[in-house]
């Protein structure tokens, strides 16, 4: 059972499908775990983070955007109450419930992560710890609430809508200096690891009258591509430019260096993001 398709199933139907979640939050939980080892843990991963940290100019350090503004407390309530409310209007309660859980639940998760989750200095840098980064957090959980929330009409164009947003928080707080491309890793992978608990609860639990409501494969199959090449264009983008921006020794010695690390770890940031989304979105394409 996926949000998109909630029916009354046989409890071997279930079983496999609530499997398919476990997988999702199991593997997301150990990539979770595995970026915050090699990037936070290790001397290695926190002096080339740090290092392109570093290549942040004087005057955009710590800067906003337009899409970061547009994150605050009371806009993540506001979309909660949007969610739920689109859900319970199309008398879809458990796509309701999953929505409010998933965005609440993975908020909560990144802040206790920020606080029990420490920083060693192991590069000689002072950083604040930032992993992982609850704007992305916040923006990734909503763009998967989305996907849960809205009928199979509106479902593909929202989402894509959605994917887009959250690709731009995550480029802009790699931009601006607030976050390290790990933060924006790790989290993606608290997001997904949300989404499968609470498909796991729909697909044990959920007692909803059979409807249909899947996406039709033509739009599907749309969807999927144009978020599939958006990230393919933005991965390369990045692969390029931080081809360009280095030297042979891996080095950040020059300015121009150092720039070119930045706008392909923002470019990679966004890539990530995408990737999370094009995940969600094969996986929750069917039971």
């Amino acid at each position: 059972m996926t949000a998109s398709t909630l029916v009354s199933a046989t409890p071997a139907v279930r079983r496999r499908v609530a499997g398919k979640w476990v997988v999702l939050s199991s593997l997301s939980g150990l990539a979770l775990a595995g970026v915050y080892v090699a990037a936070v843990l290790t001397t290695a991963g926190q002096s080339v983070e740090d290092g392109i940290l570093r290549s942040v100019g004087d005057d955009t350090l710590l800067q906003s955007g337009s899409a970061l503004d547009a994150i605050s407390p009371s806009a993540v309530l506001l979309v909660v109450a949007l969610t739920m409310s689109v859900a319970l209007v199309r008398r879809r309660p458990a796509a309701a419930v999953q929505s409010g859980v998933l965005i609440v639940g993975a908020t909560l998760t990144t802040q206790v992560l920020k606080q029990f989750a420490p920083r060693p200095d192991l590069s000689g840098d002072v950083y604040a710890n930032s992993f992982p980064s609850g704007h992305v957090t916040i923006a990734v959980a909503v763009m998967l609430a989305l996907m849960t929330a809205f009928g199979r009409h509106a479902r593909p164009l929202v989402f894509v809508v959605g994917t887009g947003f959250a690709a731009v928080v995550a480029e802009q707080t790699v931009a601006y200096g607030w976050h390290r491309c790990s933060d924006v890793v790790g989290a993606c992978a608290v997001a997904l690891l949300w989404l499968g608990l609470v498909r796991v609860g729909a697909a044990r639990w959920a007692r909803e009258p059979r409807r249909t409501d899947v996406v039709g494969p033509k739009a599907h199959a749309l969807t999927s591509i144009v978020i599939g090449l958006a990230l393919v264009v933005c991965l390369a983008l990045s692969g390029a430019v931080w081809g360009i921006g280095i030297g042979s020794d891996m080095s950040l010695t020059t300015s121009s260096g150092g720039e070119g690390m930045l706008m392909g770890a923002r470019l990679a940031a966004a890539g990530v993001v995408l990737v999370t989304a094009w995940i969600a979105w094969k996986l929750d394409r069917r039971a």
